[in-house]
């Protein structure tokens, strides 16, 4: 099971990737895939009729209890057939209905997509990946739909459905975790072995029936569906008649066993499903487009799947079943014949068809047979699923359950009827009277599809008792109800059999009084109004909101969010009494000084109105912090901290040097204490936060489990390091990458491309000018800044480098690391700018940054991946001992690995910085040059802030 899921997962991108060198062949690789599996598929038929049920389960989330857990008992089964099946007959016909290879080339994947997809979503028993296979069919079909994304109606179509299914699926999850936080369990087989019966799982039953109703189009969703025709046809009969809609009817027909009993269940379902069948056959009687009747008829056949399952007995499982296999072959079918109507005519408007069935008979025919399932005419399957119904609610007529009985019967009654009625009016109106056009030929194989499914539908109709005995484990699992009856063609005179006949005749009546007409439907559906009107007053509000809120001031948006944190979190927190009296103000009279400093720093920021006085300011409050980490017995973050702090001021430096001396923008006197006051709230909030969370700690920390976990499986002994790129080297994978794409903007919006030639052209511009200076690429005597800033700078760089390269080293046992030691590597080349310029900054650094960051990025992820290839799990490490001459003994831990990469992406984004910020600003402010300027190889750009 999983091995197929797997195969249709990974062949949706193979098969999409090869597409443009195939064409559209490429479909018949996942048709016969698909075919395959069915066979495998069909092999277990036997076993699943003796009550077996096959499982496969690998473990997914195991501290929450989430598996992928693959289930195939008679319902799965069902529906996995349906899928391969139906599936593999319509992937066949792709390969000759796309003529553009364009569309072929991004149908392919999807649907094969789609099709893992929703066999994950019958297979799965846990119900967190039943939810994800859900949500899944969801997108695939959003992106199916609007396939054609320069159609507005296509666009708008792909919208509502996404909206109204992603509605009902959020609404399904939320009932999935209120009835795992009852049962204690995600398994759906647990579930059902021992049904809940308290509040809380009804509510839970109640919210997945509304994910289950949107999903089938039953009312109130069901609108959304026929305006799904915009995808193709072959998606249409795929998705919306076969696959996706049956989604819903496969859970309520799940859920049944469990929750049947509830006082709601029946009459809900039953209502809701008469309604759908009777709206959704009197729209399809209106019609003109065939493929939008065949959508119409799509709704009212889900009604009457929803009627049948809502009865709630084995019979009326039974027949449900029996319809759903029925449906899914002849509405396929249905939908592939208008494929091929709509090629072979270029229309599909009855207005335009007639007398096709002289010149496509075998077209013709398999629409007739698939019509006759549709509409219930023996011998097909689908006459043997009517019937069936009608005698399940007439068995539920006469039992506990009367009323509910006869409204399940009259409602499949007169939905019969209409369906005669609408199938007449297709079949009639499409394939006889006067021929309007000559249709052009198409490929024979194009009806291979829908003949075998017609087909299918057909020879089904005499396997009754086969159907009995697949079905009968599904359908004893329902507690009401009498044993079912085996599924037969003849009964007798009964009165199902009366109804049906009645049913033909009122069907054909109304096709001869209102079928010929061929007025255009008039008026919208009155739910499709009321979902339009919700969007376009949800739109209303938000202009309204975002008016009155988005004003365009940053300090009244910050001022929005804090009001709103400190108000509502902060009270909440307060009235909580979480935080107690048992807080030691500090340790030390050390610690008390760094937090005087702090606040003084924080205080004389706020009052300053220079720019560079307020940053620098900002910086005593992060080297205070910065004292406090050390204080606290945490040189590690101490370390960072500061080397963070000088970065910052640094990059800061070279921004504020084009910017205006002081503020202007300063508030106005009243508003000043205001600010002050929210901005202590704020505050205060964020220490009483912490301090409440410290102390509402129930369990052992976490982190008291690093220690060891720092000896035996990181091989160092400093636990922040081993932490960082051993124990969270996932986390760390992520932040580095943030690192990389800040880096990589920074660069976009002032870009300097390094001069060709590199170091050779600068160092004969330096021979050609005669300099002697102390650094290679300084300023001449006209720009020179300070040559005892260039001599300490010629100092402190190999140094600098030095303690770069042992922080690295030393990292894993002694405060320091890849960031450590690449922030310092940076601040050495941001002083060998501010020192030389950009010129002497080319000089240390010859190449792009890039280069640095890709490989960085390039030897972190190896560094985590490369153990599973010797068996070892992701990220682990391994330490290498060796005695080696005059060293002695010498440890290698293979983490050190990841720290280099850390290194090296640390100093690139620096580079990056400095040379956008630096340079690039030069360049941008002395020739007004935007948005990409170039450097010239002849010349040299100033220094930062060493021009008036």
């Amino acid at each position: 099971m999983l091995l197929t899921v797997t195969t249709l997962a990974v062949l949706g991108v193979v098969a999409s990737a090869l597409s443009g060198r195939v064409g559209r062949l490429i479909f018949l690789l996942p048709a016969a895939v698909s075919l395959a599996a069915a066979v495998w598929f069909g092999m277990q038929a036997p076993k699943l009729a003796a009550g077996a049920v096959l499982q496969e389960r690998i473990e997914w989330m195991p501290a929450l209890g989430i598996a992928i857990d693959l289930r195939l008992g008679t319902l799965q089964w069902l529906l996995a057939m349906v899928v391969l099946v139906v599936g593999g007959l319509i992937f066949l016909y792709c390969a000759w209905y796309f003529e553009s290879a364009k569309l072929a080339n991004r149908t392919v994947g999807l649907l094969t997509g789609f099709a893992a997809s929703m066999l994950l979503l019958v297979l799965a028993d846990d119900l967190i990946v039943l939810i994800t296979g859900w949500e899944l069919t969801t997108i695939f079909s959003y992106l199916l739909v609007g396939l054609n994304h320069r159609s507005a109606n296509s666009r708008r179509a792909a919208q509502t459905a996404l909206i109204v299914t992603t509605i009902g699926g959020l609404t399904m999850l939320t009932g999935i975790l209120l009835l795992a936080s009852d049962t204690g369990t995600f398994s759906l087989a647990e579930t059902l072995a021992d049904p809940p019966t308290s509040i809380t799982a009804a509510w839970a039953a109640a919210l997945m029936i509304v994910g289950a109703l949107s999903k089938s189009a039953i009312v109130p969703f069901q609108y959304w569906l026929p305006g799904a025709m915009a995808a193709p046809t072959p998606v249409s009969a795929f998705l919306h008649a076969a696959a996706m809609v049956k989604a819903g009817i496969f859970l309520i027909a799940a859920l049944t066993p469990a929750f049947v009993e509830l006082p709601w269940w029946r009459w809900s379902l039953v209502a809701l499903g008469v309604v759908t069948m009777v709206l959704g056959a009197v729209r399809a009687m209106r019609q003109l487009d065939i493929k939008v009747l065949l959508a119409h008829g799509t709704v009212s056949q889900l009604g009457l799947l929803v009627t049948v399952l809502g009865i709630g007995t084995q019979a009326s499982m039974q027949a449900g079943l029996t319809l759903l296999a029925a449906h899914a072959a002849f509405k396929a079918a249905l939908f592939m014949v208008v494929g091929v109507v709509d090629k072979s005519t270029g229309t599909r408007d009855l207005r335009e068809l007639g007398g096709l069935a002289r010149r496509m008979p075998w077209t013709a025919g398999a629409a007739i047979l698939a019509a006759a399932s549709m509409a219930g005419i023996p011998p097909t399957l689908g006459f043997l699923g009517k019937e069936a119904a009608l005698d399940a609610a007439l068995s539920d007529a006469g039992g506990d359950l009367m009323a509910l009985g006869w409204v399940a019967f009259l409602g499949i009654a007169v939905g019969a009827a209409l369906t005669i009625a609408y199938s007449l009016r297709l079949i009639v109106g499409t394939f006889f009277g006067r021929l309007r056009g000559e249709p052009k030929r198409t490929s024979r194989w194009l009806v291979i599809a829908p003949v075998v499914l017609a087909l299918g539908g057909l020879a089904a109709g005499f396997a009754g008792d086969t159907a009995t005995a697949l079905l009968q484990p599904q359908s004893a699992a329902v507690p009401a109800g009498e044993e079912a009856p085996h599924l037969a063609l003849w009964h007798g005179v009964t009165l199902a059999l009366v109804s049906s006949a009645a049913a033909w005749v009122l069907g054909t009546l109304l096709h001869l009084r209102y079928g010929g007409r061929r007025a255009a439907p008039t008026g919208t559906d009155p739910f499709e109004r009321s979902y339009y009107a919700g969007l376009r007053g949800l739109d209303r509000l938000a202009v309204e909101v975002t008016g009155r809120i988005q004003t365009g001031s940053l300090p009244m948006h910050l001022t929005t969010i804090l009001l709103v944190v400190v108000a509502f979190p902060g009270a909440a927190l307060l009235l909580s009494g979480a935080l107690t009296a048992d807080v030691r103000p500090f340790d030390s009279a050390g610690q008390v000084a760094a937090a005087v400093l702090v606040s003084i720093g924080a205080i004389a920021t706020t009052t300053t109105r220079g720019r560079l006085k307020a940053f620098m300011l900002l910086s005593v409050v992060g080297y205070g912090v910065a004292l406090l980490f050390l204080l606290h017995g945490a040189p590690d973050l101490a370390l960072t901290q500061v080397l963070a702090e000088t970065v910052f001021l640094v990059i800061l430096v070279l921004v504020l040097r084009r910017l205006p001396k002081y503020f202007t923008n300063r508030p106005l006197r009243a508003a000043r204490y205001l600010r002050a006051a929210l901005g202590i709230a704020v505050g205060t909030f964020a220490a009483i936060a912490s301090l409440a969370t410290l102390q509402s700690r129930t369990g052992e920390p976490i982190s008291l489990g690093f220690y060891q976990q720092a000896y035996d499986f990181g091989h160092g002994e400093n636990i922040v390091n081993v932490t960082l790129v051993d124990i969270r080297a996932w986390d760390t994978l992520g932040e580095v990458a943030v690192v990389l794409a800040a880096a990589t903007g920074v660069a976009s919006l002032i870009f300097v491309r390094r001069p060709s030639g590199g170091r050779s052209v600068l160092r004969q511009s330096l021979s050609s000018t005669g300099r002697r200076t102390w650094l290679r690429g300084a300023f001449t005597d006209e720009q020179r800044a300070s040559p005892v800033l260039e001599v300490v700078t010629r100092l402190l760089f190999p140094v600098m480098m030095l303690v770069s390269i042992y922080l690295l080293a030393v990292g894993h046992n002694e405060p320091g690391g890849g960031f450590a030691g690449g922030l310092v590597a940076g601040i050495a080349l941001a002083v060998r700018y501010l020192a030389g310029g950009s010129d002497e900054l080319l000089e240390a650094v010859p190449f792009d940054a890039g280069k640095l960051l890709g490989g960085g990025m390039a030897v972190v992820v190896l560094s985590v991946l490369w153990p599973v290839l010797i068996g070892g799990r992701v990220g682990e490490s391994y330490a290498i001992e060796a005695t080696l001459p005059l060293l002695g003994e010498q440890k290698l831990v293979t983490s050190v690995f990841f720290d280099i990469g850390v290194w090296l992406i640390v100093i690139g984004a620096m580079l990056d910085f400095v040379r956008s910020l630096g340079a690039g600003i030069d360049l941008h402010s002395e020739q007004n040059l935007a948005p990409r300027p170039q450097w010239s190889s002849d010349r040299s750009l100033p220094a930062a802030g060493m021009r008036e």
